[in-house]
């Protein structure tokens, strides 16, 4: 089984339900979105990344932490799942991070311990279609560039939906060079709105690990 492969690394997870933790990062290349804020622009194309066996990956990992997570780009593009399965037969955990335009088969779901679905607003310059009607998502995560805004586009999409509201997690653009204030403004705005949504940071923007 070849994959194409960005880059594969070790950090801490800095998002999400999971930050905290120290995990493995496969970084698939191909993504079906051009999101006006990526910060992974250079995983877009699949040719720009290097064509690896699935030999080849486990051999690149980290054996200390618990988590292995498998990110892009859009991962659920490539075939995951001969990698997923080999990463639970390492005795990792496994992640997967998608912007849930592609659903995973039924065999993923078996073997992914945590989906991590970041459905777009239109603040990324897409105003896209999604059905989450079978809730396959442990969570969702969504990038607020404008509060004011995007709360009640995230409001609304949720109730469209019928996501439960525990299962959200809102966090601020991580392109804002004044992020902690970002932050501060989208917790103040959560708490005004009175809407029940978890605000949580990207810690690899505070601490600046990579």
């Amino acid at each position: 089984m070849i994959y194409w492969i960005v880059e594969i690394f070790s950090s801490i997870q800095g998002e999400g339900l999971l930050i905290g933790s120290p995990s493995n990062f496969i970084r698939l290349a191909g993504c079906n979105l051009r999101c006006t804020w990526c910060d992974t622009k250079y995983s877009w194309i699949r040719s720009d990344g290097r064509p690896m066996t699935l030999e080849q990956i486990l051999d690149s990992l980290d054996t200390t932490p618990q988590w292995t997570t498998v990110t892009g780009g859009e991962p659920l593009l490539q075939d995951i799942f001969p990698l997923a399965d080999a990463l639970k037969n390492k005795g990792f955990k496994v992640a997967v991070e998608t912007n849930g335009t592609v659903k995973p088969r039924e065999e993923v779901r078996k073997v992914v311990d945590v989906f991590s679905v970041s459905p777009k607003l239109s603040n990324s310059g897409y105003k896209l279609r999604y059905d989450f009607s079978d809730d396959w998502a442990t969570y969702y995560k969504f990038v607020i560039v404008n509060p004011e805004v995007d709360l009640r586009e995230v409001k609304d999409f949720v109730e469209s939906q019928g996501i439960r509201k525990e299962k959200v997690i809102v966090q601020p653009d991580g392109n804002r060079r004044d992020y902690l204030q970002a932050l501060k403004e989208l917790a103040d705005k959560v708490m005004e709105m009175r809407l029940p949504f978890r605000v949580l940071p990207q810690l690899h923007r505070i601490i600046s690990y990579r």
